[in-house]
């Protein structure tokens, strides 16, 4: 049963690495184009987040591939930070939601002033 199985699980850690990876490249770049402060920081957030989800993958995968005991302390610090980046972007994500209509009201009124 673990010998059909092994591949797909391999498999399944590559593209959940891939995927977070890509993922985080996309917010990363969000970040550097917007000119929002609090938008800047929550893509920054959820790009860390992703980076993150990258870690666990790719721990997970090392471990899967190469199971020893130096591969099993290095993962386990990756593990512990990518557990964190993943907790840290979910706490930040959250609180710099609740500052977007906020900003959006402070940018429509400095538009409005520039207009005027």
């Amino acid at each position: 049963m673990w010998e059909t199985v092994y591949p797909y699980i391999i498999s399944l850690t590559v593209v959940i690495m891939i995927i977070s990876f890509v993922l985080a490249l996309y917010q990363v770049a969000r970040y550097f184009r917007t000119n929002r402060d609090v938008r800047r920081a929550w893509h920054r957030a959820r790009g860390r987040m992703m980076f993150g989800v990258f870690m666990i993958a790719f721990a997970i995968n090392q471990i899967l591939l190469f199971p020893s005991f130096v591969t099993y302390m290095i993962c386990a610090v990756l593990l512990v930070f990518g557990i964190a980046n993943v907790n840290y972007g979910l706490k930040a994500g959250r609180y710099f939601e609740q500052y977007f209509d906020e900003e959006d009201r402070a940018w429509a009124e400095l538009e409005k002033d520039k207009k005027a």
